[in-house]
């Protein structure tokens, strides 16, 4: 990975986490440890507390930030954003932003509607905005703490 491509993604973890932090008042922080172990994105700030910090810390966010997005490279992050989340109990969350688009974020449909089960395939997820993902996990809160983590 070359420095400017480090740059970009370190820009755009900060630019999302930002976004949050907007809509949350929760800060998340860049995961320095994701280029040694190959974890998640971002995490939840040391100093955050309460339920929504909480619930946040249950996720693991991948940020992707491109020229385009096409169906191809969201399935992609999409299964890279999964097998991080599973080998670390945690909860997937795809967020991507491609040039003069807003952001976008990938959830587990049953993230938003409990209804649909417990499925992490790319067809059970759900497409959001980043002000509709805050508001679906600000209000999910307490059921995202204790919802068990996708096998």
């Amino acid at each position: 990975m070359s420095i400017n491509s480090r740059q970009k993604g370190a820009g755009a973890e900060r630019e999302f986490a930002g976004l949050v932090r907007d809509w949350t008042g929760v800060r998340l922080a860049r995961n320095l440890e994701q280029s040694r172990s190959g974890g998640h994105d971002l995490i939840v700030h040391p100093e955050e507390s309460g339920i929504v910090a909480e619930a946040f810390r249950r996720l693991a966010i991948e940020c992707k930030r491109y020229q385009s997005a096409s169906d191809a490279l969201i399935q992609k992050w999409w299964a890279q954003a999964v097998e991080q989340a599973v080998e670390e109990a945690l909860i997937p969350v795809l967020t991507y932003r491609a040039n003069r688009s807003p952001w976008r974020v990938v959830v587990p449909i049953w993230l938003i509607n409990a209804g649909f089960g417990d499925s992490v395939e790319i067809e059970y997820t759900a497409t959001l905005s980043v002000q509709a993902f805050c508001q679906a996990v600000s209000e999910g809160a307490s059921a995202i703490t204790h919802k068990e983590s996708p096998a």
